[in-house]
């Protein structure tokens, strides 16, 4: 269960997590805790969308890392490619699938060949494109 923490046991915060939560509590950015948010991906991107409501800078590295965040942080914050994601999107076919479809509106080289080892997601990526040959 999340423990309200108060500004006094700002010093006590380690994990991104606590960071996050720390910072959703009091409804703003806390710059003294960006440092341990941005150890980690998914608290980087939501920090991001729910606090910064905007690009968090210092988490972008992190985000990258994985392709799920990747994505998403494309998707909700950028609002367009996330090119420092794309070797991490690149890894995994669903997310190569959704970010060639939904963000690059088109062929996302970097993914085809892991998509091509998925038969339903490189199916779906050839229809979807309107690729004759994958």
């Amino acid at each position: 269960m999340f423990r309200k923490i108060s500004q006094k046991d700002i010093g006590d915060i380690k994990t991104p997590e606590e960071a996050y939560n720390y910072a959703e509590s009091i409804g703003k950015s806390v710059p003294e805790l960006e440092n341990i948010i941005a150890q980690d991906p998914e608290w980087s991107f939501y920090y991001a969308v729910n606090i910064i409501k905007g690009r968090f800078e210092k988490g972008e590295n992190a985000i990258a890392q994985s392709s799920e965040q990747s994505f998403w942080y494309a998707r909700t914050v950028i609002e367009g490619r996330f090119r420092e994601g794309e070797d991490a999107i690149a890894q995994d076919p669903y997310w190569s699938y959704r970010y060639a479809v939904e963000i690059v509106e088109g062929r996302f080289e970097e993914g085809e060949k892991i998509i091509a080892q998925s038969p339903f997601w490189s199916e779906m990526y050839a229809k979807e494109l309107g690729l004759k040959e994958f």
